[in-house]
């Protein structure tokens, strides 16, 4: 997986003016009668309000003359709003992009207060996406203070049209909006000239009534069409009984076109009337038209089509999960916080969060930790973390694996500098202090299988750094392997657990460099003061605000896909796992074997907990396990690169061995 570099966006020379400004009185027009009837090459529109407070951008949208009635429109010919033009309004701009080159476009926003960029690349202003924003004050065209500034590489063809979209908010003190793009040729540039287009009063009208005629007129023709009938061109349609249904479609469906009541009958059970089967062309016989698990009323009210077979499988909160599977679960598919509990995945050992600076003021990244045995010496960690002035949280579950009754364990850390040792929540080592490597010992008395959390906290100011963790049965003084006793959710599953009942799951808190034993839902880790619990809500990495999927990974860094993963039997007892590891990233762009760290086997006899992991050198693609049990056993690879990003889990594969 590559790195990101670091982008820093050299000044842009203007000449000449950059906005020409006029009044209109907008009180008495209806929301289309402000546009001009043509689109113009070389300008755009911004629509502004006035007195409206508030730094946010749903500030404006709640305001009651949002979108109708602004009460300035200013002509700009550069995308970029006027510097310190005054206090508590919004604006918008509209138009479209005229790309001077096909190839890959990257765009960037600053602005003072929020400003946020929409594009759809259908040429359409609906249904447009949020592709880059400012979420708080930058300085005057400084696009690197947040990542979501940054849009990641949009393909964009010479000579089409795309629609965009600018919001902007500004509260007090100085205002400024711009945008900017990188084109496929490298040069960096303010939006500007031929390069921008106003948007202008559609085509058609945009009325209910006459969209209704359109409809209704489009789904008469198609109907005597797709049966074979000759069009009939008379006006009104056939309706008997006036209950808004084609006569011809009635009959088809074994309705009675002189009974108007049966226009709201529904003989499916699919929520929707007759009539509404008729305007949406479904079938009013079939609860399920596309035939694709979903009730065409279930996909109407959230909006898909139920004669597109394909659209159940799009995930629409971001959760991780389908509409089909949040269907099938009873969960809502628009709220990210309601999803299917498949129940966790877990991992052997730990997870280590690292971060820069003694307090984990910086979270870098995580890493799953077999064991907590390091004697990093004067080095760092790994790449990307410095040699001093860093912490590390480990987080994890320890089981016991006594048979009967009570058992005490001790819990033995060895660190230079400071510790602290949580385990079920309760501090009992609290060493946080520059020190030489020493050992402190706390123990605890466990019932069998009784799960425990375990949560170590350290931190290195200078010269050596070690950080060990040693767990003994406090009857046998046995040393316990750590991968054996511990295990830790998987920071990329989906699952629901939420083990301290604060609102966000375990796994997600793991990702993120949150602690799940903690209830840090209202933490602020950003400069932009959105909590923890919003950043989850809203699909932003906590710390940078930059938008990720549900697999973990920001729009500045492609994903890992799974790799393929296939099994054969050697001899009894004895399995090969094999796999195909990925060439590109889930963007298309190319991933050497350098970039990869190692492949991650995990396996178990129980699908849903496959806590056994091994751990494959990158120049490896198969794996024998020998002197297996009998029983069905699992199995699924993950590949890990060498920044300690995972890719999803690949399929299960799985093997009876007798």
């Amino acid at each position: 997986m590559k790195g990101v570099k670091a982008l820093v966006l050299v000044p842009v020379v203007l000449t000449g003016c950059q906005s020409t400004q006029q009044i209109i009185d907008l009180d008495s027009l209806p929301p289309t009668a402000a546009l001009p009837q043509e689109s113009v090459v070389g300008s755009v529109e911004a629509w502004y309000w006035e007195g409206v407070p508030g730094r946010r951008v749903d500030d404006l949208l709640m305001d009651p003359r949002y979108p109708s009635r602004p009460d300035v429109i200013t002509n700009l010919t550069v995308l970029e709003g006027e510097r310190n033009r005054g206090d508590n309004y919004g604006a918008v701009v509209r138009g479209f992009f005229l790309p001077p080159l096909s190839g890959d476009y990257q765009f960037w926003v600053s602005g003072d207060d929020e400003v946020r960029l929409y594009l759809n690349d259908t040429g359409m202003s609906t249904d447009a996406r949020l592709i880059a924003m400012a979420p708080a004050a930058t300085g005057f065209r400084e696009y690197t203070r947040y990542t979501s500034q940054q849009s990641g590489l949009i393909s964009l063809e010479a000579g089409k049209r795309y629609y965009f979209e600018v919001r902007h908010k500004e509260a007090t003190g100085g205002d400024h909006f711009s945008v900017a793009w990188k084109r496929p040729d490298e040069t960096v540039e303010l939006i500007a000239g031929a390069s921008l287009a106003s948007f202008s009063q559609p085509r058609y009208p945009l009325d209910q009534q006459s969209a209704h005629a359109y409809l209704i007129g489009y789904r008469i023709g198609y109907f005597d069409a797709s049966q074979g009938l000759r069009a009939d061109p008379s006006y009104p349609p056939l309706d008997e009984d006036q209950d808004g249904i084609y006569d011809n479609w009635e009959v088809f469906y074994g309705l009675d076109p002189s009974d108007p009541t049966d226009a709201l009958s529904d003989a499916d059970g699919d929520f929707l009337t007759a009539y509404d089967e008729f305007l949406l062309g479904t079938d009013p016989t079939n609860p399920d038209t596309d035939g694709d698990g979903v009730p065409d009323g279930y996909e109407y009210a959230y909006g898909l089509d139920p004669l597109d077979p394909t659209d159940v499988h799009q995930d629409l909160d971001g959760d991780g999960f389908s509409v089909l599977e949040e269907y099938l679960a009873g969960t809502d598919p628009l709220d990210p916080t309601d999803y299917p509990d498949i129940g966790p995945e877990y991992l052997s050992g730990f997870i280590g969060q690292y971060f820069r600076g003694t307090g984990f003021d910086d979270f870098v990244v995580y890493r799953h930790d077999e064991e907590i045995f390091f004697n990093w010496g004067r080095g760092a960690p790994m790449e990307g973390m410095p040699v001093d002035e860093f912490s590390v949280r480990w987080i994890g579950e320890f089981i016991p694996p006594h048979s009967s009754g009570e058992r005490e364990y001790r819990f033995e850390t060895i660190t230079d500098d400071g510790v602290r040792l949580y385990l079920n929540n309760e501090i009992r080592i609290d060493r946080w202090r520059d020190q030489g490597a020493t050992r402190y010992t706390a123990s605890i008395q466990l019932r069998p299988d009784e799960a425990v959390p375990v949560v170590m906290e350290y931190y290195e100011n200078e010269r050596g750094a070690v950080a060990q963790l040693e767990v003994f049965d406090g009857v046998s003084g046995v040393k316990l392997a750590t991968r054996d006793h511990f295990r830790v959710v998987d920071p990329l599953s989906a699952s629901g657990l939420d083990s301290d009942g604060d609102g966000i799951p375990d796994a997600w808190e793991v990702r993120y460099g949150l602690n799940p034993y903690r209830e840090d839902a209202t933490d602020v880790l950003n400069s932009a003061g959105v909590t923890a619990l919003d950043a989850f809500r809203g699909g932003l990495h906590p710390w940078s605000l930059e938008q990720v999927d549900q697999q973990g990974e920001g729009g500045a860094v492609p994903a890992l896909p799974s790799p393929g993963i296939d099994q054969e039997v050697v001899i009894t007892g004895t399995v090969r796992i094999s796999w195909v590891a990925p060439l590109t990233r889930t963007d298309g762009s190319s991933i050497s074997l350098s970039e990869i760290s190692h492949f991650l086997i995990l396996y178990g006899m129980d699908e849903s907990a496959m806590d056994r992991t091994e751990t494959v050198p990158p120049d490896q693609s198969s794996f024998t396990f020998e002197g297996l049990g009998e029983g069905t056993w699992f199995f699924r690879v993950r590949v890990i690169d060498d920044a300690g990003r995972s890719s999803s889990l690949s399929d299960i594969v799985s093997f009876v061995v007798q």
